[in-house]
């Protein structure tokens, strides 16, 4: 039996199963890349970097899954029994926000920090 398009270059098919949290996580990264799942894992295999330039997709994106997170984040009355998926993915998104921000990006709390410890008592 043979192929259709006999000229394909890929011709054998992997598959593989992943947890909820782990297909989702995939399916946020590529986008936030721009590629697809499939490029977006081959590279990871791969072991290359991607570069993101951002285009209004992008930040959309980032902006949409950011407002489920905190929609999530409302509903909490007790932080101690926060979820490890919701932490996991609220490190993953302030990661890619900072990474837009550029290589020099300080967050406040950071900034705060520094100044509190360059301060001395007399």
């Amino acid at each position: 039996m043979s192929c259709p398009n006999h000229r394909r270059k890929r011709t054998i098919s992997k598959a593989f199963r992943v947890s909820r949290e782990e297909s989702e996580r995939i399916e946020l990264l590529s986008k936030a890349v721009g590629v697809t799942q499939q490029e977006y894992i081959m590279t990871k295999i791969e072991d290359k970097e991607f570069t993101i330039i951002p285009d209004i997709r992008t930040y959309k994106m980032l902006r949409d899954e950011m407002r489920l997170v905190y929609q999530e984040l409302c509903r909490l009355r007790d932080c101690s029994a926060m979820d490890e998926r919701l932490v996991e993915k609220l490190i993953l998104l302030s990661d890619l926000f900072a990474g837009l921000a550029g290589e020099d990006y300080q967050s406040q709390l950071d900034e705060e920090d520094s100044l509190i410890e360059s301060m001395g008592r007399e």
